[in-house]
């Protein structure tokens, strides 16, 4: 159980060769990741969190499947978008799970 409290959110990407789950920045709120499932066929496939253009969190999870609860979940800035991205060759997904909090 995390601290947050806020609106939940998930997103889901699928592509041959980047697959790219991204919640949108939205103004005077913050997004805080808890989850992220990712699947590629490529040997090599690396997932990156990213917090606008930044990468925050990188795996090499190789043509597989992985999944990781986030303890210490990763935090956007007000108005930025957060994002996982995974590479494939002919097929990868990319899932991500978290909450929208308001900022006052």
């Amino acid at each position: 159980m995390n601290k947050y409290t806020g609106k939940p959110f998930n997103e889901t990407a699928t592509h041959a060769t980047a697959a790219v789950a991204t919640k949108a920045a939205v103004a005077n709120k913050r997004h805080i990741l808890t989850d992220v499932a990712v699947s590629s066929d490529k040997a090599g496939a690396i997932l990156l969190i990213k917090v606008g253009t930044t990468v925050k969190w990188q795996l090499q999870i190789g043509a597989s499947f992985h999944a990781h609860k986030f303890e210490t979940p990763i935090e956007a800035g007000v108005n930025e978008l957060i994002s996982a991205e995974i590479d494939g060759t002919a097929a990868c997904k990319a899932n991500i799970a978290g909450v929208t909090i308001n900022i006052k």
